[in-house]
């Protein structure tokens, strides 16, 4: 990669697209060895990793689907109004699954660690999870009114949305369950029990959600409700047939609590491994409850339209995404063997890769969004709203291409902090502020697709300009990182 920095230097000042596609280098010798490597490295590392993600991106739009088309604009407006708070509790879930695995998959691999200690963290994690599981259950079930209210869920749709969420905390006991059979499948590094687990989820909801929401053979006909019911029954499901691999497979992985306790001092010891998983995905849900309280004053038409939009975001972006947990693990890779100055030809070929892909789908959403809103939904006035965001947007998703390129980068050499503070930066500077300005401004719900893609360019230019800056590769601590696991399981 060496050879190819001189090049990449010359290239300096050129627009992205005439920097990636630059003939002379295309044609050049060094140029196809070298792409050919670093690509079919990268493929190899992101393939698994996106096939995973769109597995379960693809269960959940099965869900949004059937619902649309079966139940109508209301139901998904309904859903659309309580996803901030289930992604709020998917993020206390999976934090505390990963509180409770952490210690069980310790005693597992390490004979020394089979003793009282251990043991104890065990006791601990499992009386801190059943305390969360409660909490959020009860919380979550009395609180449902006051806090859709407080986002400004449309009347129309509030008692809708009311039961959907009451029924979402009483199942929250199967989403911790969930959360902990996949980290424990994570960490023991089996992926094809992993994906039997995400594969058996999306079979059965393509399957029971249908007969549920409608009414088929001995199924009750409940509506928004039934899909709710079948996507449980499918869970307990995954659940059961992946205790059971694991009981066969990984004898001694499935520890139980000897007793349940509570222990100040151990609760903090492990609260470091959970809390970065939960604000992972605490920042999703707090990003999604900034805009949709912008949103829902427009109508239940318009924030089942942003529900859509915002699973549309999250599928556009998951090629990029896989490409970026791949280049983090080669630049871990490279600041392992302290090979620094190859870091940069690695981020040129993130871009490389990730660009063609990225604009054909930019470039679909522009030309087609009509068709794409009614795969989820075909009421005319939700198309529209949503046609429009995707005509917006579109182009913003080729900034996905540099966005994650650069946090590939800056989280391989240990700096992923930044990259967080860069989103809520963008999300509280840039984005809410935008919404408030440009809907009173008189571009109504048009002003919040604006000022999202507002949020997009100044988060794309933040990453890029600190990767510029080379502040990432300042204070490496390269034989802690040497300790670190860099493979994906």
């Amino acid at each position: 990669m060496g050879q190819l920095d001189v090049e990449f230097q010359k290239a300096t000042g050129k627009s992205i697209i005439n920097y990636i596609y630059n003939e002379d280098r295309l044609k050049s010798d060094i140029f196809k060895e070298e792409y050919n490597r670093v690509n079919k490295r990268i493929i190899q590392l992101a393939f698994p990793i996106f096939i995973e993600s769109a597995l379960v991106m693809v269960d959940g739009l099965i869900h949004i689907i059937w619902v649309g088309q079966l139940v109508g604009g209301k139901a998904v407006a309904a859903v659309g109004a309580c996803f901030p708070i289930i992604l709020a509790m998917s993020a206390i879930a999976n934090g505390a699954a990963k509180l409770t695995s952490t210690p069980m998959l310790q005693r597992f691999l390490s004979k020394k660690n089979r003793d009282d200690v251990v043991q104890k963290q065990i006791n601990v994690s499992w009386s801190f999870a059943i305390f969360v599981v409660l909490l959020v259950t009860v919380g979550i079930y009395l609180a449902a009114q006051w806090i859709l209210k407080m986002l400004g869920t449309p009347e129309g749709i509030i008692e809708l949305a009311i039961g959907y969420l009451q029924i979402m905390a009483i199942g929250f006991t199967i989403m911790y369950f969930s959360f902990l059979i996949t980290s424990l499948l994570r960490d023991v590094g089996y992926k094809f029990a992993r994906m039997l687990f995400i594969v058996i989820a999306t079979a059965g909801n393509l399957v029971l959600v249908p007969m549920w929401i409608i009414g088929i053979g001995p199924f009750p006909k409940l509506g928004l409700y039934g899909a709710v019911f079948a996507s449980f029954i499918v869970s307990i499901i995954a659940i059961i047939v992946s205790v059971g691999y694991l009981l066969r497979h990984y004898k001694g992985l499935l520890i139980k609590p000897t007793k349940l306790r509570w222990d100040r001092d151990i609760l903090v010891s492990l609260l470091p491994i959970s809390i970065p998983v939960f604000i992972q995905q605490f920042l999703l849900a707090l990003g999604y409850s900034c805009i949709i309280i912008f949103v829902n004053p427009f109508g239940i038409d318009a924030t089942a339209a942003f529900y859509i939009i915002s699973r549309i975001d999250s599928l556009v972006a998951l090629p990029a995404i896989a490409v970026m947990i791949a280049m983090t693990i080669l630049t871990k890779q490279l600041v392992q063997g302290e090979k620094l100055e190859r870091i940069k030809s690695l981020f040129h070929w993130g871009l490389l890769i990730n660009f063609p892909l990225t604009f054909l789908i930019a470039l679909s959403c522009f030309l087609f969004p009509e068709w794409i809103i009614r795969i989820f939904i075909t009421a005319p006035s939700i198309v529209t709203i949503g046609a429009d965001y995707l005509k917006i947007i579109s182009f913003g998703y080729l900034l996905f291409t540099l966005l994650y390129s650069c946090n590939g980068i800056i989280n391989g050499a240990g700096k992923g902090g930044i990259t967080l503070v860069f989103s809520l930066a963008s999300l509280l500077i840039i984005r809410v502020p935008a919404a408030a300005i440009l809907t009173q401004a008189g571009f109504k719900v048009t002003g919040v697709w604006f000022a999202v893609l507002t949020s997009f360019i100044a988060l794309a230019i933040c990453s890029w300009l600190y990767y510029l800056s080379g502040f990432w590769k300042k204070k490496l601590d390269v034989k802690e990182m040497k300790t670190q696991k860099v493979m994906p399981s």
